[in-house]
């Protein structure tokens, strides 16, 4: 990150942080805003450690560039809803959007061990309390062939594809896929265990001669 800052520096970039999923984690690796902040943009925002519904967001920018930013904004979205900002600021100003968070990492870790639990043996990635897995395929699967069988069991997934900014010759042979959106901890359960037989499986359990 410093190596980034550095560079920024030397082309004169703007750099621009999501940290949406930062507030759910404890991870003590500093923003690259730490290291420019003269030039770095940093976003924010109560949706994905809080509430879902809550779609109220936030900007930390260098003081030179707040004015374009909140014209950009307002030309972009109409501005934010006055009922929902002042909702946002009620649950951080009265401490419930900490309790939200804390609850939803309770949760998140819960539904995290069913995961670890069940493709014990399989190459993943899961990290406390953030609710999403990566997985790297075993051969011969290929990760749109995966999503493909994963979804006609129900299960919705997301190929390696979904994260690539363009045409590229690495492959990873992974898949990721999230555990916060089912309302119950019996759909994750039930999800990942398809996850599970289709790799126990192998290509067997999907092709067909139809």
């Amino acid at each position: 990150r410093e190596a980034i800052a550095r560079v920024a520096r030397e082309y004169n970039v703007i750099l621009i942080e999501d940290d949406l999923y930062g507030d759910l984690t404890d991870d003590p690796t500093p923003l690259l805003a730490e290291y420019a902040p003269e030039r770095t943009i940093v976003a924010g925002g109560l949706s994905k450690s809080v509430a879902a519904g809550v779609r109220g967001g936030w900007l930390a920018c260098p003081p030179a560039y707040r004015h374009r930013i909140r014209v950009a904004h307002k030309m972009l979205t109409g501005g934010l809803p006055f009922l929902l900002a002042e909702v946002c600021s009620r649950l951080v100003l009265s401490g419930q959007a900490s309790e939200m968070r804390n609850r939803s990492i309770v949760e998140i870790n819960a539904r995290i061990a069913i995961v670890r639990e069940t493709l014990a043996g399989f190459d993943f990635k899961a990290v406390d309390n953030v609710p999403f897995v990566w997985l790297t395929l075993p051969d011969p699967w290929l990760s749109g062939t995966f999503k493909n069988a994963c979804l006609e069991h129900g299960v919705l997934i997301d190929d390696e594809d979904e994260f690539k900014a363009g045409r590229s010759e690495q492959v990873f042979h992974g898949v990721r896929f999230g555990v916060s959106q089912p309302s119950r901890r019996e759909d994750i359960a039930g999800g990942v265990g398809v996850i599970r037989r289709l790799l126990d499986e192998g290509r067997a359990g999907y092709d067909s001669f139809s």
